[in-house]
């Protein structure tokens, strides 16, 4: 029974994991809690896995790179690789950085477990904006259940439990995030997608990792660190040192280091 953990960059992982280096042949070493990532981290190796140690024994992690299409790849790369290696991923926990369309209600460096991802960018196009259902193609049609178009549910920390997984329940909140490919600059776009799909953050991987453990029947949790305002932001609303050292608090709030 194992457990993947799964981030976009290096130093979202050094920061998850202060204390973790993968085995480099450059000898790149994590730096401690009170730094923003570690030194070299954001070279380390993209689709990789590595041992990590949890309370309950050990887990496998691994950078998925930036964007949807870099960890859909990544994330059937690794959990084909896993089952050939005889260590089977039961379940994935994606973390990392999102921003936050109402710093108010998700301030910054703030926690939130993603109950629903969404992709906005699926679907027909009419010129102004995307209906995912007017569109004839689903893009998976499970064997039980509905199409799955452009929404996915995700499970909470329940399904972290066969690894030792709980938190408090005041410890995350419950959000909905979309995941785009260019990260949303201007007023118009970020105030267009929070309407129209009245989501809480945005983030560039979370429905591809939550779409490829679902084809392969695994259940994904996410948990993200607010990072920055969506769209355009003032310094004050962005703090993205601050939300790398605070992905730290996440797995001892998941009880899992």
């Amino acid at each position: 029974m194992s457990l993947l953990i799964c981030v976009a960059t290096g130093p979202e992982l050094a920061g998850l994991l202060p204390d973790f280096a993968p085995p480099l042949e450059t000898g790149a070493k994590s730096g401690g809690s009170d730094t923003p990532a570690a030194p070299g981290a954001a070279s380390w190796p993209e689709m990789q896995l590595w041992p990590a140690r949890l309370k309950t024994g050990n887990a496998l992690c691994c950078i998925t790179g930036v964007g949807p299409i870099n960890a859909a790849l990544a994330l059937g790369h690794v959990l084909s690789r896993a089952q050939a290696e005889g260590t089977p991923i039961n379940a994935v926990l994606n973390a990392g950085l999102a921003g936050a369309f109402d710093l108010e209600a998700n301030p910054l460096l703030s926690h939130c477990l993603v109950r629903e991802e969404i992709w906005p960018e699926y679907g027909l196009h009419d010129g102004q904006s995307v209906t995912a259902g007017a569109f004839g193609f689903p893009q998976w049609q499970p064997p039980q259940g509905e199409a799955v178009r452009d929404r996915l549910t995700l499970p909470g920390v329940e399904a972290l439990a066969p690894f030792g997984g709980k938190c408090a329940d005041d410890a995350l909140t419950n959000c909905r995030s979309l995941t785009v490919a260019g990260v949303s600059a201007s007023f118009a776009r970020a105030t267009d997608l929070r309407g129209r799909y009245k989501a809480d953050l945005e983030n560039m991987e979370g429905f591809a990792v939550a779409y490829a453990c679902a084809r392969q029947g695994i259940p994904c949790v996410e948990v993200r660190s607010v990072s920055n305002k969506v769209g355009p932001r003032a310094r004050e609303e962005k703090d993205f040192p601050g939300a790398l050292r605070s992905l730290a608090q996440v797995l001892p709030a998941l009880n899992l280091i």
